[in-house]
């Protein structure tokens, strides 16, 4: 169901390097820095193990999203949240910088009081200051971070990723590349 993405990336990008991690990388920019990067699947034992982890049941789609990807960089627009490395032992300076970012790290981030219940923190983007939810409808929710107003929504997990991976596009199409310090 969500392939779709790394075929997407496969024709975007014309580089890609494949880290021993089974992360790959695209899009290299310059000094070590890769534009967008995809987590290897996680399987039903390490999904389950993540659940218990988080002490929560995982939205279905998430789930599925996971066993393909356990998270992802889209373009510096994007980072959805995975099952963090069970060791670093043995993993070089890339590797490490290129594993899943925790889930429960991204809820932590984010969950304020206001924050509804039902509310599944999953990814944010530093470039446009929000972070996104899956809220008690499936729906994909952008909060703004300062607010935690809703500045758009979504109506799942596919059609959110369908429109950063058009965004990204574009961006790439103008020129457009974010600088981080």
């Amino acid at each position: 169901m969500f392939e779709f993405v790394s075929q997407s990336l496969n024709k975007t990008y014309d580089d890609k390097k494949k880290l021993k991690t089974n992360t790959v990388l695209y899009g290299y920019l310059e000094e070590g820095r890769w534009h967008s990067h995809l987590q290897p699947p996680l399987s039903i034992e390490d999904i389950i193990k993540l659940e218990e982890e988080s002490k929560r049941e995982l939205p279905a789609e998430f789930k599925e999203f996971l066993a393909f990807h356990n998270g992802c960089y889209l373009f510096d627009i994007l980072r959805i949240a995975g099952k963090d490395a069970d060791t670093y032992k043995g993993l070089s300076i890339e590797e490490e910088g290129h594993l899943a970012f925790d889930l429960n790290t991204m809820d932590n981030i984010y969950r304020r009081k206001r924050t509804p219940t039902t509310h599944f923190i999953f990814a944010d983007s530093l470039v446009k200051n929000t972070y996104y939810v899956i809220d008690s409808e499936k729906m994909i929710l952008e909060l703004d971070v300062r607010t935690k107003k809703v500045t758009n929504s979504y109506a799942d997990l596919k059609s959110f990723l369908n429109e950063i991976l058009l965004e990204g596009k574009r961006n790439i199409t103008n020129g457009i590349f974010y600088e981080f310090e």
